[in-house]
């Protein structure tokens, strides 16, 4: 029994003692207050940084948690030692609704500058031995977006800090500048979302990566579906329309062509059938030729046979030459009059 007892207290030892060290870290939060965002905007991000909050274990030993707000000023709301229990964090999240405004540029870079030179100083609460990470979250790019990437890049090299990045809005794929903030891989540290009441769908996978001893239900009342407003449908239902017509005409077109191709290989390659034409020309030299009489007095009419119609054989009409123009060898016979049908 004692020994079964000391092997699992060996086994689970490591286990704690890695969650021990790994949740060890000081995270700051960044959030993009510009002027494309609207203050319900504000209000989700806030929630969204309170359901990630709420499931981490905060404490001097344990995960400080700072929030920065940015658009063309940088304000640090609280150090990372100003709240050191999960309630007291909690409740200052909460009365950050009331005090936040949109406005301004989204100086991204003045932002991640401010978190490298200040937010990570001791005398804001740093822990020099803690792990670091910061969540930048951002409607759109920034001012300046090879200043954002590069001091992004002092933030992760310098310091060791993880970035996560969530780039918000329909759009947000196509800003670029997201991967240039985030740490690698890409597919680990960004997330996307069409909008700022969709950030609670990422509490779930974001939670453990903060705090690896943590585990984070979803939230009850995140939306799943994204809404989809009537003038994007109407744009959809005319692109669709615009699709089909195009693909009707293209089908016409090569239909068209189609057919002319046909035409004229089958009239370049239709080759006059003399067949029946040369038996019966030589069935009449073959008349005259032996002819008791001699040499066959038929004249033929060439040029009647330079020109043949494509659509069937033509009357061709020999011109007999006349008893009277040919002297016999013996007593004359008739002379029949042929014709080629």
């Amino acid at each position: 029994m004692r020994k079964n007892f000391y092997f699992s207290v060996l086994i689970l030892m490591p286990c704690v003692l890695v969650g021990v060290v790994a949740i060890y870290k000081d995270i700051v939060l960044a959030i993009d207050t510009s002027d494309s965002v609207d203050a319900s905007d504000l209000k989700d991000a806030i929630d969204f940084i309170y359901n990630v909050t709420k499931w981490i274990t905060i404490g001097p030993q344990d995960i400080q948690v700072a929030v920065v707000t940015y658009a063309s000023d940088v304000t640090e709301h609280f150090d990372l030692d100003d709240y050191l229990t999960n309630n007291t964090l909690l409740s200052a999240m909460e009365a950050l609704k009331s005090k936040l405004t949109p406005g301004g540029g989204t100086y991204t870079f003045d932002a991640l500058t401010y978190v490298k030179t200040t937010s990570f100083l001791p005398m804001r609460g740093s822990r020099n031995n803690s792990k670091k990470a910061v969540l930048v979250m951002t409607d759109g790019q920034s001012t300046n977006y090879p200043l954002t990437v590069k001091t992004a890049n002092e933030l992760r090299t310098e310091l060791g800090a993880e970035v996560f990045a969530i780039g918000v809005g329909q759009d947000s794929k196509k800003n670029v500048e997201i991967l240039g903030i985030a740490s690698d891989p890409d597919s680990y540290y960004v997330y996307y979302v069409d909008s700022f009441d969709y950030l609670c769908s990422v509490v779930p996978s974001l939670v453990p990566k903060l705090d690896p001893g943590a585990f984070a239900q979803g939230v009850s009342s995140c939306p799943t579906v994204a809404p989809v407003e009537q003038d994007e449908v109407a744009t959809s239902s005319s692109n669709s329309s615009v699709i089909i017509a195009t693909v009707v005409l293209v089908a016409v077109v090569l239909l068209s062509a189609t057919i002319t191709t046909a035409v004229i290989i089958e009239r370049s390659t239709r080759v006059p059938s003399f067949t029946s034409m040369e038996s019966q020309i030589s069935s009449i030299v073959n008349q005259y030729g032996n002819a008791p009489l001699g040499e066959s007095p038929a004249n033929f009419d060439a040029s009647q046979l330079d020109h043949v119609p494509e659509l069937g054989p033509r009357e061709i009409n020999l011109d007999i030459v006349s008893p009277s123009q040919f002297q016999p060898r013996l007593d004359p016979i008739p002379i029949r009059n042929l014709e080629l049908l």
